[in-house]
């Protein structure tokens, strides 16, 4: 009677431990690759100056985030004057098709894209440094240049994952007072491929 009853008590027991066991086979517990963003974050700030614009540039790449990334470009229902992109003279020369007819979408797409080559890797490394080198205040629009290191950890072992070189931006407040980039100057500066180059390799 005692060894049943025991028995009996310890059946409660033994059936949490199969229940737990079964939930774990059936991938309950298991980590989870985290989904690229597609919402803005809490880092973004409202770009009412040209501080504030560059510094979502830099969290958009470090968060890989694509939504946050395209809001540092110009709206073409808001813009004063189209988006324009000239990059770097090696890269245009290598992907000469691509840059022939550079858009705000490709400027869109080719980020996506790129964030889309971390897929299972929710690790991966993303940053942008800058070295500030000049700013030209011109109106109501401000031309920064920059020197810049570009990392971007992806999956294509055949291209690098740092660019190197010299940006050099024109700002400006669109017709909502949202400072954007309407102008982007790539220049090579170092013997590392440029940012010119990542855009024209991810770009479809």
């Amino acid at each position: 009677m005692i060894g049943s009853a025991r028995a009996r008590a310890a059946l409660p027991r033994l059936l949490s431990v199969l229940c737990l066991l079964n939930f774990a086979s059936c991938g309950l517990f298991q980590t989870r690759t985290p989904e690229a963003p597609t919402q803005p974050s809490d880092a973004y700030v409202p770009p009412t100056d040209p501080d504030a614009l560059i510094q979502n540039l830099e969290g958009a790449i470090a968060e890989r985030n694509s939504v946050n990334y395209q809001r540092c470009f110009p709206d073409p229902s808001h813009a004063k004057q189209p988006y324009v992109f000239i990059p770097s003279a090696n890269a245009a020369a290598t992907y000469a098709g691509v840059f022939a007819h550079w858009t705000i979408d490709d400027e869109r797409q080719y980020f996506q894209n790129l964030v889309a080559r971390t897929a299972g890797k929710p690790t991966a490394f993303s940053n942008l440094v800058l070295a500030h080198k000049s700013v030209i205040l011109s109106g109501d629009s401000t031309v920064v240049s920059y020197d810049y290191t570009f990392t971007f950890e992806h999956n294509d072992p055949s291209f690098p994952t740092v660019a190197t070189g010299t940006m050099q931006l024109v700002l400006g407040p669109d017709n909502t007072n949202t400072w954007v980039i309407y102008r982007w100057t790539d220049y090579k500066t170092t013997g590392d491929v440029t940012w010119s180059h990542f855009k024209g390799k991810f770009s479809d």
